[in-house]
C-alpha cells in the first residue's frame, strides 16, 4: 500500500493535477479575501477602493490560475515547443493580456469613480459621452501596448513599426484636423468648465441659448424659440463666451430712461427708487434683499439720462421685471408731472 502511494505520488501527472487543484484553491481564497476587503472598504468615505477591488477580482484570479497551469504544464512537458515558441512564451502572452486587462479594469474604475462620486461632491454636471470616448481611447492604447509587448517578447523588432504608426498617425491627424479640433475643444471645455448643461450662454448678439448637450464634436444650444443651434466645439473654445449661470444665476441689470432738463433731479431719484422698491416687493423673480439704486449718467442731447439697477433671480426673470418697471415708471412720471422728452433739436437763428 505504501509502495503504491509512493509510486502514485511519483507520477508527474498526479503532481501536476495537485498543482492545478492547489492553484484553483488559492484563486478561490484570493476571491474571498478580496470580497472581505471589499466589505471592509465599503465602510470608508470614498467608493474608489470598492470599485477598484470589484474590478480587479477577475484579472487577479486569471493570473493566479494561469501561473498554476504554467507550473503544472512545465512540470509535465518542460521542453514543450510550438514551432519556435516554448511554453514560457505561450504563457507570457497570457500574462501580458491578463496584465492589460488588469490595467484596463483599474482605469475603468477610476473613470467610474470620477463620474459617480467626484462630480457629486464637486457639484459638477459633466458630459458622460466625452469621458466614455476618452476611456475607449485609453483602453485601445492599453491593448495596443500589450500587443507590442507580445511582439517584442517574440523577438519582433517594433521600432520600425512604431515609426510607421507615428507617420500613419500624423497622416490621420492631418486628415481629421477639424474633427480632432472639435474633440479637444470638448475636452478643454470639460476640464476648464466655462459652462455646463443647463447654463444659459451667449456667444454674440445672434447666438445665445441654454446648453442642452456637449458632445465630443458639437454642442447643442436650445434657443428661446425651442430650436437647436449645433455649434462645433472648436468655435466655442475660441469664442468670447458669456455665461449667465456662472458663478450664480442672480443677475443685476439696469433700465435706462431720460428726463427733461427742467426736472427736479432729487425728486426724480426719489420717485424712481420708490417705484423700483415696489416692483421688488411685487415680483417673485426679484431679489428681495437687494437695494435698488439710481445713477444719473450724462447730459444727453434732449434729456438727462439715468439708470435704475435691480437684481433678478435669473435672466428670464429680468424680462418680466423690466417690463413691469417700465410700465410703472411711465405711470408714476405722468402722475408726478415728470417729463420724458422726445428727441429734439433747438435751432437758433443769428441776426
Amino acid at each position: 500500500m505504501i509502495e503504491y502511494l509512493t509510486e502514485l505520488l511519483a507520477n508527474k501527472y498526479i503532481i501536476a493535477l495537485g498543482i492545478v487543484i492547489v492553484t484553483i484553491f488559492l484563486s478561490k481564497i484570493a476571491g474571498k479575501l478580496l470580497k472581505k476587503i471589499l466589505h471592509l472598504s465599503s465602510k470608508t468615505k470614498t467608493k474608489l477602493d470598492d470599485i477598484v477591488i470589484d474590478m480587479i477580482k477577475t484579472p487577479i484570479k486569471i493570473i493566479i490560475l494561469t501561473i498554476g497551469f504554467f507550473i503544472a504544464f512545465k512540470y509535465i512537458y518542460p521542453n514543450f515547443v510550438v514551432g519556435s515558441v516554448d511554453i514560457t512564451g505561450i504563457f507570457k502572452v497570457i500574462w501580458i493580456l491578463a496584465g492589460a486587462l488588469l490595467i484596463n479594469k483599474i482605469i475603468n474604475a477610476l473613470f467610474m469613480w470620477y463620474t459617480e462620486e467626484l462630480q457629486y461632491k464637486l457639484h459638477r454636471k459633466i458630459d458622460h459621452t466625452i469621458f466614455q470616448f476618452i476611456r475607449k481611447i485609453v483602453n485601445i492604447l492599453i491593448y495596443v501596448s500589450a500587443l507590442l509587448a507580445i511582439l517584442s517578447s517574440f523577438g519582433v523588432e517594433i521600432t520600425p513599426m512604431l515609426a510607421g504608426l507615428g507617420i500613419g498617425g500624423l497622416a490621420i491627424a492631418l486628415a481629421l484636423k477639424d474633427t480632432l479640433a472639435n474633440f479637444f475643444g470638448a475636452l478643454f471645455m470639460t476640464i476648464d468648465r466655462p459652462m455646463k448643461i443647463g447654463d444659459f450662454i451667449e456667444l454674440d448678439d445672434k447666438t445665445s441659448g441654454y446648453v442642452n448637450d456637449i458632445g465630443w464634436r458639437t454642442t447643442r444650444i436650445k434657443t428661446w424659440d425651442g430650436n437647436f443651434l449645433i455649434i462645433p466645439n472648436s468655435k466655442i473654445a475660441d469664442a468670447l463666451l458669456k455665461n449667465y449661470n456662472s458663478p450664480k444665476t442672480n443677475l443685476t441689470f439696469s433700465v435706462d430712461c431720460g428726463v427733461s432738463y427742467d426736472s427736479n433731479l432729487r425728486k426724480v431719484e426719489k420717485v424712481v427708487l420708490d417705484v423700483a422698491k415696489k416692483i421688488i416687493k411685487k415680483e417673485d423673480g426679484a431679489i428681495k434683499d437687494f437695494e435698488p439704486f439710481v445713477r444719473f449718467k450724462e447730459f444727453g442731447d434732449s434729456s438727462i439720462n439715468l439708470s435704475v439697477y435691480i437684481e433678478a433671480k435669473s435672466r428670464v426673470d429680468k424680462f418680466k421685471i423690466r417690463h413691469e418697471l417700465i410700465k410703472d415708471l411711465h405711470e408714476r412720471f405722468n402722475k408726478e408731472k415728470i417729463e420724458i422728452p422726445f428727441p429734439q433739436i433747438d435751432v437758433h437763428t443769428r441776426k
